[in-house]
């Protein structure tokens, strides 16, 4: 357990230390959001009637969206240094990796997020104070099994040329139940929908990032194995 957390704790001090040096994931992420809910407030948005309608649905493409950009960038730094087959030689390493990976994602994550949901609700007018830890559950259950799927999916893809291409083709399917569950949460807070109650779907959203992270886990082990 011991090697297991300075083993963690260690790749995700490198991850972020380098990304304080760069900011290439956060600025980039975060000026995407930025941008796309400029963009759908300017398109979708006409009058009070329609923001219930769309708030939910546009929150979480924006969610997606930028999540891809960090999920995708998850192993760059160990593919531009070749180091990856080396961390695959460690015993033991498989389990840490994949830990660390998905904290520093959700860390990306969560920054981003803090930027986009008082944005989309500015610019939607939503008022979202009221169910403001609500709206945190939502996010935060929606995101860690996202997380979870996008870290397992990028290092399969780590070794193919086209694996920009054959990430969202992969991580968008397994993803569909999740996001829907999520829409129909943040719909449920909007009230404009008889959605039933968010915690409800919370609890659905919590017990697929069980499965996920348990199944994320398990899975990595052989994935390592691969690139060894």
């Amino acid at each position: 357990m011991n090697r297991f957390l300075r083993q963690t704790w260690a790749m995700v001090r490198k991850d972020l230390r380098r990304e304080i040096r760069t900011g290439e994931v956060i600025i980039t992420t975060v000026a995407f959001s930025v941008l796309l809910t400029v963009i759908f407030a300017f398109a979708f948005f006409h009058d009070d009637q329609t923001v219930g309608i769309v708030f939910p649905g546009i929150l979480w493409v924006a969610v997606v969206f930028g999540g891809m950009l960090v999920v995708s960038r998850t192993f760059d730094q160990e593919t531009e240094t070749g180091c990856l087959r080396a961390l695959a030689l460690v015993p033991g390493s498989a389990q840490s990796v994949y830990a660390a990976k998905l904290l520093v994602n959700l860390t990306f994550m969560a920054i981003f997020e803090a930027v986009l949901l008082p944005l989309c609700a500015l610019a939607f007018g939503v008022s979202i104070l009221p169910t403001l830890g609500t709206h945190i559950a939502v996010l935060a259950a929606g995101t860690l099994g996202f997380t979870a799927l996008g870290t397992l999916t990028s290092a399969m893809l780590v070794e193919d040329r086209l694996r920009q291409v054959l990430l969202p083709i992969v991580l968008y399917p397994l993803a569909v139940p999740l996001l829907i569950a999520g829409v129909k949460a943040t719909g449920a807070m909007v009230g404009t929908e008889a959605s039933g109650s968010p915690w409800a779907w919370v609890r659905v959203m919590l017990a697929m990032d069980v499965v996920f992270v348990l199944a994320g886990s398990y899975l990595f082990g052989w994935v390592f194995e691969a690139v060894e």
